[in-house]
């Protein structure tokens, strides 16, 4: 593993780069590798932080009504689309890893760079069921969770577990349909990425930031819809691979 690893990514090699991570497994918090690991994981952030800023203005101006469910049925509960990084989120991720331990780079720096974001919603023509919109909460969602599992480890109920929390709901309940666990992360996981839990695709985080927003315009569900009716050039255009 060399060190110019953001000099290679800002150079084209993004999943190159991100798959050396991977294979470091914990090594990647090692003193050689942590300052331009954590770089590149930001620059990845960053991209996708400007990326999901233009998924949105994009959106709207399509017609797309944030807040609502596919559905068109209210009382959807949502911050809002897009929220940035703040102090809350920021002293939120020091609880979760003070308490579950260590959180993924990949996962550090969305919550550190971009917040959280949230395309649940509603268009008039678009499918109604399937999207599966991309939502990746702020660290606090999770903490109810946390409570509950310290209590079950507290009682003996579980022991070698990880916790796993959740940073998504999964396609049924984003479609104001009852499903099943959310989509979420095993902690602890000292390394650059991890699986993304729960989601159909299988795949590690960052990949399956790529899939949902640079191929599917924040809608990774599509590729399982017959009738897609969503406007993808509009949308992708000129948006960051990362």
């Amino acid at each position: 593993m060399t060190t110019n690893l953001l000099d290679r990514y800002l150079a084209g090699e993004h999943e190159p780069v991100w798959r050396e991570l991977l294979a470091a497994g914990p090594a990647v918090r090692q003193a050689a590798l942590r300052d331009p690991a954590e770089a590149v994981a930001r620059e990845t952030m960053r991209r996708v932080r400007h990326n999901c800023e233009q998924l949105v203005g994009r959106l709207r101006s399509l017609g797309y009504q944030f807040g609502v469910y596919p559905d068109g049925s209210r009382g959807y509960a949502s911050d809002g689309p897009l929220i940035a990084p703040s102090d809350e989120i920021r002293a939120d991720l020091a609880e979760v890893e003070r308490r579950a331990g260590p959180v993924p780079l990949s996962l550090r720096a969305f919550w550190l760079v971009v917040g959280s974001v949230d395309l649940i919603g509603y268009h008039r023509s678009w499918p109604r069921e399937g999207a599966d919109p991309l939502v990746v909460y702020p660290p606090v969602a999770m903490m109810d969770e946390l409570d509950a599992w310290e209590e079950m480890v507290a009682e003996g109920e579980v022991s070698d577990e990880p916790f796993e929390g959740g940073l998504a709901p999964d396609d049924l309940h984003k479609d104001n349909i009852s499903g099943g666990s959310p989509y979420a992360v095993a902690l602890p996981d000292p390394s650059a990425d991890f699986r993304f839990r729960n989601e159909r695709h299988n795949l590690y985080f960052v990949p399956y930031l790529r899939l949902a927003i640079l191929k599917w315009g924040g809608f990774p569900g599509l590729d399982a819809v017959k009738d897609v009716r969503v406007p993808l050039p509009t949308l992708l255009e000129g948006l960051l691979p990362f």
